[in-house]
């Protein structure tokens, strides 16, 4: 019986509500097609490059239809999407552009394979007794790691509580953090509506909610944050509290996303360099992209006491350019630019043999989001509007 729950877990195919009310029928020919596009890959890939090396376009259109065709009917919504912006617009655009982002997309591709390939290797192997018993030593091991990450969070106050947990009391601690992070998006868009509204009663609500999932996942502090504010609320001017909430959404959206990172299997420590004598340490270079001025200034007002050499550059292309000549210790990139994003020059700088750490700045904090940039290079994540304590205390991690 194949595991729905595997398939469940790639973020790019779009199963939630369709893979459960699959019979075995269905979901026998729904695996056959899912080999089919993991089979064909390798081929189609190459007749791609071809067609791009060649600057042919009609053959580049009818091969990427047929990659857009499969993954429709494999449920991998967004990507199809994007295949077909990129077939409309194959003869409007500058060859630079068509062969950059189809570097990024057959990237995507083949990370899909991977996933979809380890997927139901797992399924396969699940029924052996010796595989269970490694896996169950692999998932102590990982719990572990989960456990130390989730300590390292300054907002989550559970030392002296995680180490005292048995397994079933820390998963069930686990997915109270995973409802967290689940259901912060939604609650981040009522929290909003709720204050474009001016609606101090909904906004009392939400935070209510908010509150209550703080304190069970213990953090405290944020916990007792929310609950002050609920009890001002009614006396507070509007504008205290239309301040107050920037900053606390900001503060939960970082937290939503350490939880997350904690959970990944990313091993960080393959990125963080051995600890240097200060003279090294006073020549790491960052490179930071972003195509709005307003948080490069930012980032130079927090940066220009430190240590630290920061160069800033408006868009992917200028960052190419100047990584032909330099080598940065770290980056800082925006996920959402024009042109080139932030996964796109996270691919490209791979691509190029660039190894230093790589922190995207986001203002989002969904799982498919982070998912997908972690996939293209991300270590870690900064949310907007940018907090010197967080930006500093990321930075060091990685250039101590």
């Amino acid at each position: 019986m194949i595991n729905r729950e595997n398939l469940l877990k790639i973020s790019e195919l779009k199963l939630a509500g369709k893979i459960e009310q699959m019979d075995d029928s269905k979901l026998n020919n729904f695996i056959q097609l899912l080999n089919s596009f993991a089979d064909n890959l390798p081929a189609q890939e190459k007749k791609i490059k071809d067609a791009l090396n060649a600057k042919d376009y009609e053959t580049l259109t009818k091969h990427l239809s047929a990659v857009k065709e499969i993954l429709g009917k494999i449920y991998a919504d967004e990507m199809a999407q994007d295949c077909t912006k990129q077939i409309n617009w194959l003869g409007s655009e500058k060859h630079e552009k068509i062969e950059a982002y189809m570097r990024y997309f057959l990237s995507s591709l083949s990370i899909l394979s991977a996933d979809i390939q380890k997927a139901q290797k797992q399924t396969g192997e699940s029924s052996d007794t010796a595989y269970k018993n490694a896996d169950a030593e692999t998932k102590n091991e990982s719990e572990n790691i989960i456990a130390e990450r989730l300590l390292e969070i300054s907002d989550l106050k559970i030392t002296g509580k995680i180490e005292q947990m048995k397994e079933d009391e820390f998963n069930n601690y686990l997915q109270l953090l995973n409802t967290f992070t689940d259901i912060f998006p939604e609650q981040e868009e009522k929290i909003k509506e709720a204050l474009k509204a001016k609606d101090n009663d909904a906004l009392t609500k939400h935070l209510t909610d908010v509150q209550d999932i703080l304190s069970k996942i213990y953090a405290d502090e944020m916990a007792q944050d929310c609950t002050k504010q609920i009890n001002s609320i009614s006396s507070t001017s509007f504008e205290k509290i239309e301040a107050y909430m920037r900053y606390f959404l900001s503060t939960l959206s970082m937290l939503s996303i350490d939880i997350q990172m904690a959970q990944q299997k990313i091993d960080t420590t393959a990125v963080i360099p051995e600890k240097k004598d200060e003279k090294i340490r006073s020549d790491a270079k960052i490179l930071a992209v972003d195509d709005t001025a307003f948080f490069l200034t930012i980032l130079k007002k927090i940066l220009q006491d430190t240590r630290y050499k920061l160069t800033c550059v408006s868009s992917g292309r200028d960052a190419l350019k100047y990584l032909e000549k330099s080598q940065p210790d770290i980056f800082l990139l925006d996920i959402e630019m024009p042109g080139m994003d932030g996964y796109e020059l996270a691919a490209r700088i791979k691509e190029s043999g660039q190894n230093a750490p790589i922190i995207f700045l986001t203002g989002n904090a969904k799982k498919e989001y982070l998912a997908k940039a972690i996939k293209v290079g991300a270590v870690d994540f900064i949310i907007k509007p940018i907090n010197k304590d967080v930006l500093l205390g990321k930075i060091r991690k990685y250039l101590r």
